[in-house]
């Protein structure tokens, strides 16, 4: 009988972190997967994987924790589907500015490259930009979720990004070899 209470509690404690964050998860998930109809499946299925786990609860942030799985459930949606990457169609943000559709596709090309070398570096860099640069989280807001610094905080950015630089001047410098 206990383990019913303790099941109906942990169903309510997922549903109140899906009323608090769940926009922001959907917008995270649209930006990193280009498709909202894919991010409406994706959060679902995050919040299935979340009820069968006790991890989240057990986390020392739990909105840290559901944020991450979130990052890490899109980029393994993008490595499991690259290759309907460049098929699918632009999200609303994107149609609804005024660029010609040139301009539209570059950028969409440009964020598609970006994406996919986001998706082959180290865990913590993903986070870190991701939550920074595409979620918009404040350094305050990362320092005091990681128990460090805004300065400690913008160093780890850095850093990060130098590496996602290195990472897609490699793979520019090998695609303009395979073409040569």
């Amino acid at each position: 009988m206990r383990k019913g209470a303790d099941l109906d509690e942990a169903t309510g404690k997922l549903l109140t972190l899906l009323n608090e964050y769940g926009q922001r998860l959907h917008q995270l998930l649209t930006k990193l997967t280009l498709r909202k109809d894919v991010s409406e499946d994706l959060l679902q299925d995050l919040f299935i994987r979340l009820s069968k786990s006790s991890r989240l609860f057990r986390s020392p942030s739990p909105e840290r924790y559901l944020f991450r799985a979130a990052i890490n459930l899109a980029f393994r949606w993008r490595r499991e589907n690259w290759r309907s990457l460049t098929r699918c169609q632009l999200v609303e943000e994107d149609t609804a500015r005024c660029d010609s559709p040139v301009d539209k596709l570059i950028r969409r090309e440009d964020l598609d490259r970006i994406l996919a070398a986001m998706g082959r570096m180290k865990a913590a860099d993903r986070e870190l930009i991701t939550l920074r640069y595409i979620n918009d989280v404040s350094f305050d807001v990362l320092a005091r979720d990681l128990g460090s610094t805004p300065h400690r905080v913008r160093a780890l950015c850095s850093k990060a990004i130098a590496r996602l630089r290195k990472l897609m001047g490699a793979e520019a410098t090998r695609t303009r070899m395979t073409k040569e």
